[in-house]
């Protein structure tokens, strides 16, 4: 892909992305598609909701993660991005979440005024401003969706577990009450 570069006398509105290609819709069609944010609002039956949302919210986040290194980090390190002070870096957590981050090439600082610094420099080619706000905006969505997906799962697994803390808890009480009958069968096998 060429770039265009600006000829005299052209606005900055006359600026145009070339190098940088945000995604599109087509690029989460292949995601593996959690429930919608309605599927939350409906009577949960147990633990095995629990898990079932877990698991597609940990996939999702898998997803999403191969989605924004494949496509954006990819596109971040490739010319003539990496002509650049700053880079686009994948930092990983301690809950193993995986965000796109900005860094300082010599400091390697991170964070967006690392971003917002590149952006203001004068030694920044005008031609590539639209595009790192582009690509900027793009990082800002990923990081909130892997996010969120986190956090319901994370969320799901706890709620998973509590549920399943209720469960043995009810069936000790059920047994108790069937012992304190003298009931040969116990109930908690039939609930």
């Amino acid at each position: 892909m060429s770039l265009s570069l600006p000829q005299p006398g052209e606005t900055l509105k006359d600026l145009q992305q070339g190098a940088f290609q945000p995604l599109q819709h087509d690029a989460f069609i292949g995601l593996q598609h959690a429930p919608s944010l309605k599927g939350f609002l409906k009577p949960f039956k147990g633990k095995g909701d629990m898990d079932k949302l877990a698991q597609q919210c940990r996939s999702l986040e898998d997803d999403l993660n191969a989605l924004a290194q494949a496509n954006i980090h990819a596109q971040a390190s490739r010319y003539p991005f990496t002509l650049l002070p700053v880079r686009m870096t994948l930092q990983r957590t301690g809950a193993g979440t995986v965000f796109l981050r900005w860094q300082d090439v010599g400091t390697r600082q991170m964070g967006v005024d690392i971003w917002s610094g590149l952006l203001a420099a004068a030694k920044t080619p005008e031609h590539l401003i639209q595009d790192l706000h582009a690509m900027e905006l793009q990082r800002i969505a990923l990081n909130m969706q892997i996010s969120l997906v986190h956090t319901i799962s994370r969320q799901a697994a706890e709620c998973a577990e509590k549920m399943a803390q209720a469960d043995a808890v009810y069936r000790e009480r059920l047994d108790q009450i069937s012992q304190s009958r003298g009931d040969s069968s116990s109930p908690s096998k039939e609930a």
